[in-house]
């Protein structure tokens, strides 16, 4: 498990060092806005040692329910009224960038 765990990516990509030496990541935050949305939700019934899971599945937009060998579509709702035992995110990154052409535009018509 130590490939996967987030220490050892962390320590793979950074060494032992704490914070990022400078330049190490480009500074592109006035161009990159993030967020984070719900993509799968795993839940868990009965006891610890003989329960059973569940998980809620978001593809395209769409809920699924994954139960052993039933693969069900399911509303929204049913998956925000579920007990969450693992919550899985994606994070969505967003790209604000104007071409050149744009700005050209822009640039003419503060200019009239």
């Amino acid at each position: 498990m130590t490939p996967y765990l987030s220490s050892s990516i962390i320590r793979n990509r950074f060494g032992n060092r704490i914070f990022a030496f400078e330049g190490d990541e480009s500074d592109i935050s006035g161009e990159i806005s993030s967020e984070f949305e719900v993509f799968a939700v795993v839940t868990h019934s009965g006891r610890l040692d003989s329960g059973h899971y569940v998980t809620y599945l978001r593809l395209r937009n769409q809920w699924y329910k994954c139960d052993d060998a039933w693969i069900t579509e399911v509303r929204e709702e049913v998956v925000r009224a579920s007990q969450g035992y693992m919550i899985y995110y994606v994070q969505k990154v967003f790209y604000y960038s104007a071409g050149e052409e744009m700005l050209f535009q822009v640039q003419n018509a503060i200019d009239d």
